[in-house]
């Protein structure tokens, strides 16, 4: 039996798979800041319905996955350790001065500097030095270090980031740094930069670093205590936790790289999504997970999981492999507000678990998109999950309400209003991840999910031309089912600079030193895979390289065929740059003739986990006729009109195969609803998913 657990900002949701595939699902609330109590409600839930106990259940449980939010809530809410800077002499400033970074803000005036996680007063300056190519110019001074540590240690510190100059050509000055530290401070908690980020960019690497020392220790105790309370509670196997590249990995790994867990839930929902495209077909996906606090945007392009190696959290850079996922404050729980210019806003702040929106009844008095969809009639009050959990309608009417008299609008059309501004908000994040990278959304299959993507995305897709929608089975815990249907994942990354002349010529020395590094990276993965006993059949390496035009800075990484290359790979590889270049900027843009740079290389090893083998059920031709009705409900299903109309409500639950209806509607579930707009179609396929496509119009001539 296998069990994956995703906290989200609202819900926690586990999802139960048996050794026949058929899977199950709950939802227990968050509780933070004791997140793992969440988990241990999830369970009860669980055995509760199995009629079991807690400690039968993880006794039958032979893989558990856990996606978590810690890393992340410590760097935005700033709760993590203290930690001491270790640098070279003379670059204390590197890390505060960050780089120049205007996000979305158009006013220059307006652009503040990142506040950094490491203060002035904890930074410490070492003579050593190592140059551009790895050679030692200057020893490291171990007094010097030993007296900072000595200082840092008296302030109260027991976390330290270790970055050198050049640390990724020549590490030896920084491991002898860790192990002073951890003679003068046996439990401290040390991070170096050549091991949590070893590529060129002395504040993405600083900045990286100071990540993972900042939430490690928070993340170190979390997961501990938790595979601690579920070994006691009856588990006889460890637990594994989601990382940002897509891949499970021990708590061993993930707690000493913390930095690579802070997109660990959304990169579940990508996996899941990825798998659903290869099960039906689809190479390309835009996902669109909306939770309640937030909403995460990836692309699946031609089958592959779009990826990136420099990510911002909170502004921070995070210089590693990971998903790419663009998050924006938009979800169930973001608060309605009105900007000084009297306009109708919605987000980044958001009602969260506690108190949650009006109408869940907890103290909460704000407006909240949740509540919106409740005076608008998108939401039954007495059967929000399931009818376990009813909401107060008048509660949400009340706050609606009184967003409305500050904003000069009735209660139904700033209900309304906020529901348009957040779909637009939602849709700017899909933008900003196809139009800016020269793609186009209209090509793409939106996959919704979440507990309250299935009420937006059919607005969302209106809004960017997008004609399918896919609502997956499970789509309010799809990242938690993500999460079982995860592999092992262990990537590693390396900065080197190799110049290749026009063509992809390149001399024999360089060449073998290309296949240096990447023997190098594919021996970690390698002994990664091998500490989880994965058999050699199911291992799977993939090898890219990042590079760039000569003089220029604008990189892609290009997948290499093997471990090692020939003159001819590296002819391919080019080209295939070329291509990718000309695809984003255009095809005056590309520079071939100038030659290129190599200057990252990456290996990810992958342990392939076997998963029960589930067949698609036959269509029952007595379903394919609609769905089953529950009866109608007053409600806005027109996308350019606040009016509440009757409408038809569907039983997801009872509705199978082949069934079909048009538009206006509402599908609705324990756990999430579907709206099905006018101009929409919905039909269930073979496999449960609601497919919603927009009716084509066409045009008189």
């Amino acid at each position: 039996m296998r069990i994956g657990v995703d906290i989200g900002g609202t819900f926690t949701d586990l999802v139960l798979e048996d050794e026949t595939g058929h899977r199950r699902t709950w939802k227990a609330p968050s509780t933070p800041p004791d997140f793992g109590a969440g988990v241990l409600a999830a369970l009860d839930l669980a055995a509760a319905d199995l009629g079991r106990d807690r400690a039968e259940l993880l006794g039958e449980t032979g893989h558990f996955v856990h996606g978590t939010t810690v890393t992340t809530n410590v760097v935005l809410t700033r709760t993590g350790e203290r930690v001491g800077l270790i640098t070279t002499r003379g670059f204390a400033d590197t890390y505060p001065l960050a780089r120049q970074y205007r996000g979305q803000e158009q006013d220059p005036s307006k652009v503040t500097h990142p506040v950094p996680l490491i203060g002035a007063s904890d930074t410490v300056e070492v003579s050593e030095r190592v140059d551009y190519a790895g050679r030692v110019a200057a020893p490291l001074n171990e007094d010097d270090l030993r007296q900072g540590v000595s200082r840092l240690l008296g302030q109260g510190v027991r976390a330290f980031a270790v970055c050198f100059l050049w640390s990724f050509r020549n590490a030896d000055h920084e491991r002898r740094a860790k192990e002073l530290i951890l003679e003068m401070a046996p439990d401290a908690y040390v991070s170096i930069s050549a091991e949590s980020c070893p590529v060129l960019g002395e504040y993405e690497r600083t900045s990286t670093t100071a990540i993972n020392a900042y939430a490690g220790p928070a993340l170190k105790r979390y997961a501990e205590r938790l595979d601690e309370d579920l070994r006691d509670g009856g588990l006889s196997r460890p637990i594994l936790l989601m990382k940002s590249d897509g891949g499970a990995a021990s708590i061993a790994s993930a707690v000493t790289a913390a930095a690579q867990t802070v997109y660990s839930g959304p990169a579940a929902g990508v996996v899941a999504a990825h798998h659903l495209g290869e099960r039906l077909g689809e190479e390309n996906l835009i996902t669109f997970d909306m939770g309640g606090t937030s909403t995460d945007v990836a692309l699946v392009h031609e089958g592959r999981i779009q990826t990136t190696s420099l990510q911002r959290l909170d502004r921070q850079a995070l210089a590693i492999p990971m998903i790419d996922v663009t998050s924006v404050g938009a979800g169930g729980g973001s608060l309605g507000w009105v900007g000084v210019d009297g306009t109708l806003r919605t987000g980044p702040h958001s009602a969260g678990a506690v108190p949650g929106p009006a109408c869940y009844g907890k103290g909460g008095t704000d407006a909240s998109v949740t509540d919106a969809n409740v005076v608008l009639g998108l939401i039954d009050p007495g059967y929000f999950l399931g009818g376990q959990v009813p909401l107060d309608a008048d509660s949400a009417r009340r706050a609606v309400g009184g967003l409305g008299e500050r904003a000069g609008l009735s209660t139904t059309a700033t209900a309304h209003g906020m529901f348009r501004v957040v779909n637009s908000v939602m849709a700017d994040a899909i933008r900003l991840r196809t139009v800016f990278a020269g793609l186009d959304p209209r090509t793409f299959t939106l996959v919704s999910f979440g507990g309250a993507g299935g009420l937006h995305c059919a607005a969302v897709a209106a809004e960017l031309g997008i004609r399918k929608v896919i609502v997956p089975t499970m789509a309010s815990v799809f990242s938690a089912a993500g999460l079982i249907s995860s592999d092992l994942v262990y990537s590693y990354t390396k900065t080197a600079t190799t110049q290749v002349a026009a063509g992809g010529i390149l001399t024999d020395d360089a060449l073998k030193d290309v296949n240096g590094i990447l023997a190098e990276l594919d021996a970690r993965a390698r002994a990664d895979l091998a500490q989880h006993d994965v058999p050699e059949e199911d291992r799977v390496l993939r090898y890219g390289l990042e590079m760039s035009y000569l003089g220029q800075i604008l990189n892609f990484q290009v997948d290499a065929p093997a471990r090692s290359l020939g003159h001819e790979d590296i002819a391919a590889l080019v080209a295939d740059f070329d291509e990718r270049y000309r695809a984003v900027y255009g095809p005056g843009a590309a520079s071939p003739e100038n030659g290129y740079t190599l200057k990252n290389y990456s290996v990810t090893g992958i342990g392939r986990i076997h998963r029960p083998s589930v067949g698609a059920p036959s269509p029952d031709p007595a379903d394919a006729a609609g769905f089953v009705p529950k009866g109608t409900r007053a409600a806005a299903a027109d996308l350019e009109s606040a009016e509440l109309t009757e409408i038809q409500v569907y039983d997801g639950r009872a509705s199978r195969p082949g069934a079909r209806a048009d538009g206006p509607a509402l599908i609705e579930y324990p756990d999430t609803n579907v709206l099905v707009p006018n101009g929409f179609t919905a039909a269930v396929d073979v496999h449960g998913n609601v497919v919603l496509e927009q009716v084509r119009h066409e045009r008189e001539d």
